[in-house]
């Protein structure tokens, strides 16, 4: 069930409240007022008759449960059957709001969880309902004008983003620097006492992996049974972060251009990958000294031919076409999709996008300059040609005002099955196995290259199996095959 996206976005009966001044009580509410989201919240769809809402409280500062507080939006849908445990979701994002999260459950291939478990969702501290920062900051990417070399143009990018962190910081420090994956997760612990629950379940993707191996840590006895999709990487620096999706998309780069070589009966640029590689990085050399100028006024430049190369499998075709027409002296047709390379998450909304940043930068031990971001990546493009100067996380910290501090993760027993897809760039596969190393927990390993897909999959059905079993498994589970060229 869809909501829009903004400020409207504000419960009409005042149920789902911002972040204020609300005194937190040290026991939260056990029995939280809940109704159907469909009337307290503007956007919602008004035929959802099944999602409930309310609001938890929770202290702003965890070690003063009497202090400032927060209210946090929570949406469960009841079991159909019975609940033998409620099973907590996360999305991701970081940033990205979970009350949505239940009904789009029960449109996919987990949708028989909703037999036996309330499923619940809620927008961490910070995010969507429950009391995104006010900060009032419009971020623009800046123009740094014709012709800048690299550098330039990612300086230019670090200051638009220092200029933002300072600002919004200054807005609400208090809560800013309580923005970290740690008291999220102590705010969920919160959210299972208030829904009256011994134990839980969790599902989480993404960053949403990262919460969970943070609850756990804290609250292992509370966990019946935890899955984890497209899990991070245990080191939470964005230096880190920048480091393994350069490194996974180069390979994806790899394996494009071997694809485009399979190929070469519809595209014509040699039959091995080697040579492939070698015409298209010169393109991109080409281009960053002239660029070209297509018919919409599209700048076609070495960014444009990187953005290109590490996408997901099912872009390919149009890449490679795309390329074809760069390398013959053309423009591709405007109409023609660009890739937008890779990331972590889209964020949702303004707002949102800050407490993105400040939940990334807070949790991370990594440089706050822009010369040191700027060296490393140098350093990174020594080793990997085609992909060592993307990325943007490091960008995001420039400027932080406070030194980040990672979460302390630990290892576990109760039961945690680890999803990893083994030609994903996003959350590379080995970042699951470090992840396992760390904390425990078995691996499944999904055979496609999507990132949190396993629930529109087929072995979603091992999913449902394990919050039934609380048992993890290491196995593989097939997923997409490479696509074929059109036309």
């Amino acid at each position: 069930m869809p909501l829009t996206r903004g400020a409207a976005l504000i419960a009409l009966s005042g149920l789902l409240l911002t972040a204020g001044a609300v005194p937190a009580a040290a026991e939260p509410d056990p029995e939280p007022d809940w109704r159907l989201c469909a009337e307290v919240a503007e956007g919602w769809d008004a035929g959802d008759e099944r999602t409930l809402c309310a609001t938890v409280t929770v202290p702003l500062d965890h070690d003063d449960p009497d202090g400032r507080g927060l209210e946090l939006a929570v949406s469960r849908v009841p079991a159909s059957e019975n609940n033998d445990y409620p099973v907590l979701f996360n999305p991701g994002g970081p940033g990205h709001q979970g009350v949505t999260m239940p009904g789009h459950v029960l449109d996919t291939g987990l949708r028989d969880l909703g037999a036996r478990h309330d499923l619940v969702g809620f927008d961490p501290r910070g995010v969507g309902y429950s009391g995104a920062p006010e900060c009032g900051f419009e971020f623009t990417a800046p123009d740094p004008g014709p012709g800048p070399d690299a550098e330039e143009r990612a300086r230019a990018l670090a200051g638009e983003y220092a200029r933002m962190n300072e600002e919004c910081h200054a807005a609400d420090p208090e809560l800013v620097e309580s923005l970290t994956v740690e008291n999220v997760a102590r705010d969920m612990e919160l959210v299972r006492r208030a829904l009256g629950a011994e134990t839980i379940g969790f599902y989480g993707v993404s960053w949403g992996s990262l919460l969970g191996a943070t609850y756990r840590s804290l609250y292992d006895d509370r966990v019946e049974a935890m899955l984890l999709d497209s899990v991070v990487s245990p080191d939470t620096s964005v230096s880190r972060l920048e480091e393994g999706q350069a490194e996974a998309g180069e390979e994806v780069f790899h394996r494009f251009t071997d694809w485009v070589a399979e190929h070469d009966a519809v595209y014509g640029l040699g039959t091995e990958g080697e040579p492939v590689r070698a015409r298209m990085l010169e393109l991109r050399d080409a281009l960053a000294e002239e660029p070209r100028t297509g018919p919409d006024g599209t700048v076609v430049d070495g960014d444009f031919v990187t953005a290109l190369l590490p996408t997901p499998e099912r872009e390919w075709p149009d890449n490679a076409a795309a390329l074809v027409t760069l390398l013959d002296g053309g423009v591709p047709d405007p109409g023609q999709p660009r890739a937008e390379g890779f990331g972590w998450d889209a964020e949702t909304d303004g707002a949102t996008f800050f407490s993105q940043v400040a939940l990334l930068c807070n949790d991370s031990e990594s440089p706050r300059d822009f010369d040191r971001v700027w060296r490393d990546r140098a350093e990174r493009a020594e080793r990997l040609p085609a992909m060592g100067t993307t990325g943007f996380y490091a960008h995001m910290c420039a400027g932080w005002p406070t030194s980040g501090r990672a979460p302390e993760l630990e290892r576990g027993q109760s039961p945690l099955q680890l999803v990893g897809h083994t030609r994903e760039m996003v959350t590379p596969h080995r970042w699951a196995l470090d992840m396992r190393d760390v904390v425990g927990g078995r691996v499944l390993s999904v055979e496609d290259d999507g990132h949190g897909t396993l629930s529109r999959l087929p072995c979603a059905e091992a999913a449902v199996e394990f919050f039934a079993s609380r048992e993890a498994v290491a196995d593989t589970c097939p997923g997409t095959a490479p696509p074929m060229p059109r036309g």
